[in-house]
């Protein structure tokens, strides 16, 4: 079902020193550069390294191509594949992230887009990158299937009562997200999107405001604090991005792991712990 590796994305802080290290000293041919990214290809064209300096798109990945996201999605309890959500369009085919059944997480790829682009015409680095971010989210707030109901959202919002701190992993979110996703056909937001949605609100002055958060971060020694931080990583400033996320996941399981199992923290007050560290 891997048919091989696709692509390497790699995030640089100099796009124009990395391009001219790995085609001038690593021999890789240059397919197409522009000012967030660069494409080039292995010498035996078998793959590509993506370079970028997207904020938005992962550090580090690989992914390999598949004949179809969607048939694997379809079949995903036969491969004991788990989907983090359904194959996400972009702009050649699907992508998806899933776990194996021994919890790695593998990125998928597919070329199998009805679209035919125009004879001759090269695919952009825009679309490199759109390929590159992986569905389900490595880290929260990238996948972006479908556009915010603005209105719809603020409404329930509002309904609710509650700041968008106080929400992640509870059943208040869960009251807000099901009746706000009722409102799409497929494909339907993920919860991370939900999330994206709200944050984006909130950083555009569309949320009413509602005071303080009413659930509290947990009190915690500062030797545990520096663990979690340590933990976080580079992680630590985009705490807005985590959420309903497998990174999320991760960090909590590993931060837990350091914790008597009475102390250990549900996911919503790691999130609320977490929120203060990046502050």
């Amino acid at each position: 079902m891997l048919r091989k590796i696709d692509r390497l994305v790699v995030r640089v802080q100099s796009l124009a020193s990395a391009v001219k290290y790995y085609h001038d000293v690593m021999g890789l041919r240059i397919v197409r550069q522009e000012q967030r990214a660069a494409v080039l290809r292995f010498v035996d064209d078998s793959a590509e390294l993506v370079l970028h300096n997207d904020s938005d798109a992962p550090a580090e990945a690989v992914y390999f191509l598949v004949d179809s996201v969607r048939e694997m999605y379809q079949k995903r309890q036969e491969l004991k594949l788990q989907f983090s959500s359904p194959p996400v369009r972009v702009a050649r085919g699907f992508r998806a992230t899933v776990k194996d059944p021994f919890g790695t997480v593998m990125l998928l790829l597919d070329r199998t887009a009805n679209t035919v682009l125009d004879p001759g015409r090269a695919d952009s680095e825009d679309e490199h990158l759109e390929d590159a971010r992986p569905a389900g989210g490595l880290f929260a707030g990238v996948e972006q299937r479908v556009e915010a109901k603005r209105d719809k959202l603020i409404k329930l919002y509002e309904k609710l009562g509650r700041t968008a701190d106080d929400l992640p992993y509870t059943p208040h979110f869960e009251s807000l997200f099901e009746p706000y996703v009722a409102y799409y056909t497929e494909p339907k937001p993920s919860r991370a999107e939900v999330w994206r949605h709200l944050l984006n609100l909130r950083k555009a002055g569309k949320l009413p405001k509602l005071g303080e958060a009413k659930s509290k971060p947990p009190e915690m020694p500062d030797e545990a604090r520096q663990r979690l931080r340590d933990v976080l990583g580079a992680d630590i400033g985009k705490r807005d991005r985590l959420p309903y996320t497998s990174r999320f996941d991760q960090i909590a399981d590993e931060f837990n792991k350091t914790l008597p199992r009475s102390q250990r923290l549900s996911p919503h007050l790691m999130w609320r712990l977490i929120a203060t560290l990046a502050k």
